[in-house]
């Protein structure tokens, strides 16, 4: 995916009324997205850069199909069919990709606590959402806690070589042992983990993964990690993104999130025990997965430097400051 992209090859797999015109705009860290606009109609082009596999989109597409069916307070993306009467297009080198009308809004703020209480809102009602549908086929990611197998290529010896790479990798060796400690400790967990209640989830509910209109969130996107999991992982995975180096008052902001998300699901004592190590989860398959792509030279090291640096953060405020959450939480 690296250098000056045809995206002309990829339209064509689409029947326009009137000319189209690409415009780039914030792209997620996993995939490529464009916005075309063809008169007065939008949409979104989707280049999956994680995989070749089309089967994880049409899953994609079948969990998206299933959520339309329902009443919900929010959109999500609705696939364009293309000239062969498929949402999925394959390119001739295997690259994968949709078309998706486009949902109006911008991506909220996470430092303003409307919008954190709006996606606590919106996460709980899409679980619940989730929870009531009923797919013809499996999940094809692994859940969260089956971690040490889905990374199995990149474990602590393989994780560590990666600092070899450059300078700046190799001054986050402490870091990165740091790192491999706590996954001892989650990889010791998982298998109490695995006894939480499960349903579908989104996998990566994350604000810029929703768009906002207002105070409101009205948009939920990019299913692509949906799977089968513990329930109480979709929570685990927004309250991370809350807790970040950059943003402020991250205590008063979590406990608005799960104020938010508890007005819909009330989690089992189990499951909220498990939150901090659930936290953890998310944040060290987060690492692994970008040391993955930075070591099939999907990413540059910036990138994966960035989410060490990140996800230590996690670590470190989870152990230090988590208690008196969970305590309000209670």
């Amino acid at each position: 995916m690296n250098g000056v992209m045809d995206f002309d090859t990829f339209m064509s797999k689409y029947a326009f009324s009137e000319p189209y015109i690409v415009e780039q705009r914030e792209s997620g860290m996993n995939n490529i997205t464009r916005i075309i606009t063809s008169g007065d109609k939008r949409f979104v082009l989707r280049i999956y850069n994680n995989h070749k596999n089309a089967q994880i989109v049409k899953l994609e597409h079948e969990v998206l199909e299933a959520l339309s069916r329902q009443q919900l307070t929010f959109d999500v993306p609705v696939p364009v069919r293309n000239k062969a009467g498929d949402t999925v297009a394959i390119a001739s080198d295997g690259t994968i990709s949709s078309l998706f009308h486009y949902i109006e809004g911008d991506r909220p703020e996470p430092s303003l606590l409307m919008y954190v209480k709006a996606l606590g809102q919106t996460a709980g009602q899409l679980t619940l959402a989730l929870s009531k549908i009923k797919l013809h086929s499996q999940p094809i990611y692994t859940p969260y806690y089956l971690l040490e197998s889905t990374y199995s290529s990149m474990d602590a010896s393989a994780f560590i070589a990666l600092t070899e790479r450059s300078e700046k990798l190799k001054s986050r060796l402490e870091s990165v042992f740091e790192l491999l400690k706590e996954r001892e400790k989650v990889a010791a967990a998982c298998d109490s983990i695995s006894l939480l209640p499960k349903q579908w989830i989104h996998g990566d509910l994350v604000f810029n993964n929703t768009v906002a209109q207002g105070a409101t969130i009205n948009g939920v996107l990019d299913f692509e990690f949906t799977t089968i999991d513990a329930r109480a992982m979709e929570l685990a995975v927004i309250i991370v993104d809350l807790i970040k180096p950059d943003l402020t008052d991250c205590k008063a902001k979590v406990q608005t999130l799960i104020e938010g998300y508890s007005e819909t699901i009330t989690l089992t004592d189990s499951e909220r025990e498990k939150l901090p190590i659930l936290m953890k989860l998310r944040l060290l398959d987060v690492v692994l997965h970008f040391a993955i792509r930075l070591r099939d030279g999907l990413d540059n090291e910036d990138v994966l430097c960035k989410i060490i640096d990140e996800s230590l953060y996690g670590c470190h405020w989870i152990n230090k400051q988590w208690e008196d959450v969970k305590y309000e939480f209670s």
